[in-house]
């Protein structure tokens, strides 16, 4: 009995291990894909390109926050399952780029984890399909409730995670809210050189 019951116990413990290391595969692969997606994107910025053939969604903007070393591709829609391998722009909010309050979601123990470390004043830049590339600086952290979203009548972009971080409880109701302006390029190039030098 005591050996059928090890065997058990082992076959259970490599089913698993195994499975563990199918997602960790699968979310590697889904990275590699959206990558690639995203460099024909640019090449192609009227098209809706798509990381794999049989995905709801498509590659729509790079972040890119050097100070927290973040590379980042967005994908349309913050569907649950979006969420699962990047970023999501959620939709009804405006047009990545435009001057309307714009919304990216994305989870808070993946992608976006680093927005715990993020500060005030601090700068990064978003990159739309069509190549133009936008600077932002964040002007306000906060935390909020999850039905909170007067917010998007207020311009500018608005990065959203749950919250807290490392939380044993999945499902809050709270939200990590990161609040950033578009920088105008005088005051970006101005800042760039006080850093460098």
């Amino acid at each position: 009995m005591k050996a059928v019951l090890g065997a058990l116990l082992l076959i259970v413990g490599l089913a698993l291990f195994g499975h563990g290391s199918y997602m960790q595969a699968k979310a590697w692969l889904a990275q590699h894909f959206i990558e690639q997606a995203w460099q024909l994107a640019l090449t192609t910025p009227q098209q809706q390109v798509k990381p794999w053939f049989y995905a709801d969604s498509y590659v729509t903007a790079q972040l890119n926050w050097p100070s927290q070393k973040q590379t980042l591709t967005i994908l349309a829609g913050a569907s649950g399952r979006n969420l699962a391998f990047a970023p999501s722009h959620f939709l009804p909010s405006g047009e990545l780029g435009s001057e309307r309050g714009v919304l990216i979601a994305g989870h808070n123990d993946t992608h976006f984890a680093f927005l715990q470390k993020v500060k005030v004043g601090e700068q990064f830049s978003l990159q739309t399909q069509n190549g133009v590339i936008e600077q932002y600086q964040v002007r306000g952290i906060e935390v909020i409730h999850q039905s909170q979203h007067h917010f998007l009548a207020q311009a500018g972009l608005y990065l959203l995670t749950c919250y807290p971080f490392n939380s044993l409880a999945s499902g809050t109701d709270l939200r990590l809210l990161v609040s950033a302006d578009k920088v105008s390029s005088d005051k970006a190039s101005s800042l760039t050189s006080t850093t460098n030098s």
